[in-house]
C-alpha cells in the first residue's frame, strides 16, 4: 500500500506545485488510502478556482490503484478520479464532487490560419474579398460577367459567349469543333448550305454558324441537293454517296436531273456535251472578291504563298487560266458565306468531285472550265482549289483525268452523263485560318470560252480541324504522294 501511495502522490504532485497545498505533498508516506483520498479533494478544490483554458484527460486506475494524469501549459487534468462518476483511482468514492472544465476557444477569429470554434474560414490574412474576410466569415459570391475575376471564379471575360475558354465564369478549354464532333442537319434538306454541313444550329461548337450567305443562279435547275449521283457501286454503296452527312450540293454550268425517289442522281449517258447554257450570268466579270490578279509577294506575284496582299489570288494560280479562257466566264453560278472561326481552330477541309464534257476534246484550249473555291481571311486569300500552279480546270486536272481519274468507258461514270468524258473520285482541299476571325468564303463555277458542254461539281463535308494544314510550298507537298495535311487540294490515292 506505501508504495502504490508513494506512486500517486510523485505523480499528481510534481505539476501541481503551485495549485496544491503543502501538506498534501509532504504528508506522512504511510498515510494510505485516506490520504489519497484527500490529495484527490484537495485537488479538485484547487481546480475549481482555476480557470484554464487546457483540455482535460482523466484516466481511470486500473485494478492496482495507479492513477495517470494530463496536463497542458501548465494547467491540470483530473488525477486519477473518474469526472463521470467522482471516484478516486482507487474505486473510493470521493468526499467532494469534481468540477468539468471549459473546452471552447473564445469567439473571435485570431486569423492565424486555422480554423478556431467560431470561425467560418481562417485563411491566415486580413484581405478582403479573397474567400473568407478578416472577421472569418465568408465572402460575398462575385459578379459573373463584369469582366472581374472575383474570389469564387475561375475567369470572367464580361461575355456569355460560349466556346470562348471563359463560360459561366469557369475556365474551360476553347472548343475546338471538328469532322467528329460537328452535327449533320442534311438528312431532309434543300437548303444548300445544310446539305454541305453548315448552319445546322447556332451553337460555333457545333457547326460553322453562317452569317451573309447566299445563292447566285438564275435557273433554279442549275444546282441540286441529292444523296447521291451516279449508279457505279463499289462496296455496296453509290461511289458519289455523301462523304459527310446523307446529303450534298452539285452545281453545274448546264443543268442538272431532279432527284429520284431515293434522292439520287442519274443522268442519261452521255448526256452533258448536249448540256449547255442554263441561263445564268455571262458577263465577263467575276463575283467579288474573287480577283484573278497575282496576290503573292505583296501584289507582285511570282512568289506563291507568300506575303499576300490580302486582295489578289496569293496562290498565283488563276491569272493564265483566266487568260487561257480569255477572259469569258459564261453560264457562271455562285454561292458565298461568312462565318466565324472559332479560337481553337486553325484550318477547314472539304471534299469535291470534279466532272466535264470539255474533256478529252477541249483540253489546252479557251474553253477551259472553271471552278473555284475563294477564301478571303487573315491567314490567306485567294483561289484554294488549285494543284501544284494550276486551279481546277479541265486543262490543269487532265494528267489525272487520264491515268488515276476516271475517264472514257470506265464504269465509275455510269449514270453521270459523263460517259465517255471524264470525272474525278473523291478530293479534299484544305486552307489555313485564324481563330476569331470572320472568314468569307466563294464558291464558283463557271463555262469558260462559251455556253455549251457541262461541267459540274460535287461539294459535301465543310469543316473545321485543330491543326494547321502544311503549307502547298513546303516539301513534304511538292512529292509525288503529298502529305493529305498539305494546304491546297489533295488528289485521291
Amino acid at each position: 500500500m506505501q508504495s502504490m501511495s508513494l506512486n500517486y502522490r510523485i505523480r499528481a504532485c510534481a505539476p501541481l506545485t503551485v495549485l496544491l497545498a503543502l501538506a498534501a505533498c509532504t504528508a506522512d508516506d504511510t498515510s494510505g488510502e485516506s490520504e489519497a483520498t484527500s490529495a484527490s479533494a484537495a485537488t479538485n478544490a484547487a481546480t475549481s478556482s482555476a480557470t484554464t483554458n487546457a483540455s482535460m484527460s482523466g484516466s481511470t486506475s486500473d485494478a492496482s490503484g495507479s492513477g495517470t494524469m494530463d496536463a497542458s501549459s501548465g494547467t491540470t487534468g483530473d488525477t486519477g478520479a473518474s469526472t463521470g462518476s467522482g471516484t478516486t483511482g482507487t474505486g473510493a468514492s470521493a468526499s467532494e464532487p469534481t468540477t468539468s472544465m471549459s473546452t471552447t476557444a473564445p469567439m473571435g477569429c485570431n486569423n492565424d490560419g486555422s480554423i478556431d470554434p467560431g470561425e467560418q474560414c481562417d485563411d491566415g490574412n486580413l484581405e478582403g474579398g479573397d474567400g473568407c474576410e478578416n472577421d472569418c466569415t465568408y465572402s460575398p459570391p462575385g459578379n459573373c460577367g463584369d469582366g472581374i475575376v472575383d474570389w469564387d471564379e475561375e475567369c470572367d471575360d464580361g461575355n456569355d459567349v460560349p466556346g470562348d475558354g471563359c463560360e459561366n465564369c469557369m475556365e474551360k478549354s476553347p472548343a475546338c469543333p471538328n469532322e467528329d464532333t460537328a452535327i449533320k442537319c442534311d438528312s431532309d434538306t434543300m437548303d444548300p448550305f445544310k446539305a454541305i454541313e453548315l448552319n445546322c444550329s447556332a451553337n460555333p461548337e457545333e457547326t460553322p454558324v453562317l452569317m451573309n450567305n447566299s445563292m447566285h443562279s438564275n435557273n433554279a435547275s442549275a444546282w441540286r441537293v441529292a444523296k447521291g449521283f451516279g449508279s457505279y457501286m463499289e462496296m455496296g454503296k453509290l461511289l458519289y454517296s455523301p462523304r459527310g452527312g446523307e446529303s450534298f450540293l452539285m452545281v453545274s454550268t448546264g443543268v442538272i436531273k431532279a432527284p429520284n425517289a431515293q434522292g439520287v442522281v442519274v443522268e442519261t449517258p452521255s448526256s452533258q456535251e448536249s448540256n449547255g447554257d442554263n441561263g445564268n450570268d455571262d458577263s465577263d466579270t467575276l463575283p467579288p472578291p474573287i480577283n484573278v490578279s497575282k496576290g503573292s509577294n505583296n501584289g507582285g506575284g511570282g512568289m506563291p504563298f507568300m506575303n499576300c496582299d490580302g486582295v489578289g489570288d496569293c496562290s498565283d494560280s488563276l491569272y493564265d487560266a483566266w487568260e487561257l479562257g480569255t477572259g469569258d466566264p459564261n453560264d457562271k453560278l455562285w454561292f458565298t458565306f461568312q462565318t466565324k472561326v472559332p479560337n481553337a481552330v486553325e484550318s477547314y477541309s472539304f471534299n469535291f468531285a470534279y466532272f466535264s464534257s470539255e474533256w478529252p476534246d477541249w483540253v489546252d484550249t479557251t474553253f477551259n472550265d472553271l471552278l473555284i473555291a475563294w477564301q478571303t481571311s487573315e491567314a490567306y486569300t485567294g483561289n484554294v482549289t488549285f494543284i501544284g500552279d494550276a486551279p481546277l480546270t479541265v486543262t490543269s486536272l487532265d494528267p489525272y483525268l487520264s491515268t488515276d481519274g476516271y475517264s472514257g468507258n470506265e464504269p465509275q461514270l455510269q449514270g453521270t452523263g459523263f460517259e465517255g468524258n471524264a470525272g474525278s473520285d473523291w478530293f479534299a482541299a484544305n486552307q489555313n485560318v485564324v481563330g476569331g476571325e470572320t472568314l468569307t468564303m466563294t464558291f464558283m463555277i463557271a463555262d469558260m470560252g462559251d455556253s455549251i458542254l457541262a461541267t459540274m461539281a460535287i461539294i459535301d463535308n465543310f469543316h473545321w480541324n485543330c491543326e494547321a494544314c502544311i503549307p502547298a510550298n513546303a516539301p513534304e507537298c511538292q512529292g509525288e504522294v503529298p502529305d493529305p495535311n498539305c494546304c491546297g487540294v489533295i488528289e485521291p490515292q
